[in-house]
């Protein structure tokens, strides 16, 4: 027996830059984040200054998709060969006409699809309820970390 992925929302991902109209993002296109994983590291001298050539950073999630319409946009995204943006916001939720109304913090990804696979699970005891699952992976361009109360930008190819 499959087991189901938790319905703990503390994650979404939306495939665009939040940054160009926060005011504006729908329920229904925010993609709950499973797993999340990538490594970010900057050689600093000792006044802090971020010096010398930085580690590609890759990013891996793995996102619960909604509809069919989500995971085409991860293809096209994929074949396309150009950097997109993705935005993560973290503790998320929503108020009036199902838009959000608050966010803790979150970030927004530039970056390069280089692999997507799709998993599916099933559990036939509850009547065959299915979740199909991306499995994606980014090679990192810039991040910009959202803040309370500023931003934060760490570019890593120019």
């Amino acid at each position: 027996m499959a087991t189901l992925l938790s319905n703990e929302l503390k994650a979404v991902v939306v495939p665009d830059n939040f940054l160009d109209n926060p005011i504006n993002v729908l329920k229904e296109n925010c993609l709950t984040v499973q797993h999340f994983d990538y490594e970010c590291e900057h050689k600093r001298n000792d006044s802090g200054e971020v010096y010398g050539a930085t580690k590609p950073v890759i990013l891996q999630f793995t996102i619960r998709v909604n509809s069919p319409r989500h995971a085409r946009a991860f293809y096209r995204r994929l074949i396309s060969n150009e950097h997109t943006c993705f935005s993560f916001l973290f503790n998320i939720t929503y108020g009036a006409n199902e838009r959000m109304s608050a966010y803790e913090d979150g970030m927004v990804i530039d970056g390069y699809v280089v692999h997507v696979e799709e998993t599916y699970t099933t559990k036939v005891d509850d009547g065959g309820d299915k979740q199909m699952m991306l499995n994606v992976t980014l090679q990192v361009r810039s991040v910009i970390y959202l803040g309370r109360e500023n931003n934060f930008k760490s570019t890593f190819i120019e």
